[in-house]
């Protein structure tokens, strides 16, 4: 036996003998409490009294007074034993669970002084928000791309999604790439191919990337890359399915639990990042030094150009589009919620024609830029930074000092240099 199971050993000794201690003091006081109810019983049967047997009778009932007063308190201190029995038990129980599961020395100690731990707290790398258990921070992050074409809209998990990025893919069409660890929607899509510039940018939060196809840059990096985790509809179809109402290649949608199952059977089991700067818990939100309610970033078409209205009473923004008007997710049962960031950010970034493929472009992912930074119905204009497509991306303001973004969904679009954004 070793030094911790004879600590443990003796504490539930020590426990037991206390028991058997209480348990004899409370079987001596019950013979008293049985004396009273004797009395009791026995003073029911008289029914005539002579004045010496009046007097006597008083002697008597006040000696019966007593001793049910004896019984009343001895009723309370059995309630009590009771109690402290349950209590000696919890805590016998506490001791054999920690010997278990390798508790400490100290955390018995803590236990036998009535001390607490307070219970420790866990915050998400992804959205900062407070999460349910240590392991979630680490759990493998899903990178979804979903198509941003009007046929595709309205699409489905934007809402949940813990960061977003938006960026051209083509034609000046714009695309999304919604990473997602702790929320776990149960309809996402629809999913299309993947970009050069949403691999990049994916890189750094070893997630896997789930697409359908993509441009040919694109799949050479991550099928060719160990630092990638392909999860490609064409080799894994299984895990997606196409919907009825919608028309192909509009029509590819997932679920968490099949994309959770699919990284399982790969093996991707944990993605390691920091995250972006968040501000501290319960922080109360600064009245901006530059205010900016409605905020517009130029994207080339004004279907694609969104637009933000800050709402005050939730401290997020309000998404739409220059034109078509509000963005919305869409549900499987068919309802809507508008999409509602806690913080955008515009990044202004170069655009790098493709090498015999000039109707396409991507765009540059590391280095230094222009940034805009909004949140709390104002806005922060900084720099972006990425050292190499391995690290990950920073915010910063103009003194050099790393931006503290609200706890909450962060949307980021990436805006080409013909491009502008503006506020009001």
């Amino acid at each position: 036996m070793n030094g911790k199971q004879q600590y443990y050993g003796d504490i539930k000794k020590r426990s037991n003998q206390e028991q058997d201690d209480t348990l004899k003091k409370l079987y001596r006081e019950s013979e008293t409490n049985d004396d009273v109810e004797d009395f009791l019983k026995d003073s029911d049967d008289i029914d005539e009294e002579t004045p010496k047997e009046k007097k006597s009778a008083k002697k008597k009932r006040i000696e019966a007074e007593k001793r049910a007063e004896t019984g009343r308190k001895i009723g309370k201190n059995i309630k009590r034993t009771i109690l402290i029995l349950i209590l000696l038990g919890a805590v016998g129980g506490g001791v054999w669970f920690f010997l278990q599961t390798g508790g400490n020395q100290t955390e018995l100690e803590a236990i036998e002084k009535g001390e607490t731990k307070a219970d420790e707290i866990y915050y998400s790398r992804l959205t900062g928000r407070e999460v349910s258990n240590k392991d979630i921070p680490t759990q493998a992050a899903t990178c979804v791309m979903i198509e941003n074409s009007p046929a595709a809209r309205p699409q489905s998990g934007l809402n949940e999604a813990g960061v977003i990025y938006e960026a051209i893919a083509e034609g000046g069409i714009t695309r999304f790439m919604a990473i997602f660890q702790e929320a776990k929607p149960n309809y996402i899509g629809p999913v299309r191919s993947v970009r050069l510039t949403f691999a990049e940018m994916a890189k750094p939060y070893h997630c896997s990337i789930a697409h359908v196809g993509g441009s040919d840059n694109a799949l050479r990096l991550i099928r060719n890359n160990s630092g990638f985790r392909d999860i490609d509809q064409f080799y894994n179809a299984k895990y997606y399915w196409r919907i009825r109402k919608r028309a192909s290649p509009h029509n590819v949608y997932t679920r968490s639990s099949m994309l959770d199952e699919l990284n399982y059977s790969k093996g991707y089991r944990t993605s390691e990042f920091a995250g972006f700067a968040r501000i501290k818990p319960d922080t109360k939100p600064e009245a901006p030094a530059t205010k900016a309610n409605k905020i517009t970033i130029s994207m080339g078409s004004n279907l694609y150009s969104p637009a933000y209205t800050y709402d005050a009473n939730i401290n997020k923004y309000l998404r739409a589009y220059v034109q078509g008007g509000a963005h919305y997710s869409e549900n499987e049962n068919g309802s809507r919620v508008q999409n509602t960031p806690d913080v955008v950010v515009a990044m202004k970034v170069n655009a790098v024609t493709r090498a015999g493929e000039e109707a396409y472009a991507d765009y540059t992912t590391t280095g230094t830029g222009d940034a805009a930074i909004f949140q709390n119905g104002g806005v922060i204009q900084g720099r972006w930074s990425r050292a190499d497509k391995d690290s990950e991306l920073k915010f910063t303001d103009a003194s050099g000092n790393e931006i503290q973004l609200n706890r909450g969904q962060t949307w980021i679009t990436l805006y080409p240099s013909n491009g502008k954004v503006t506020w009001e």
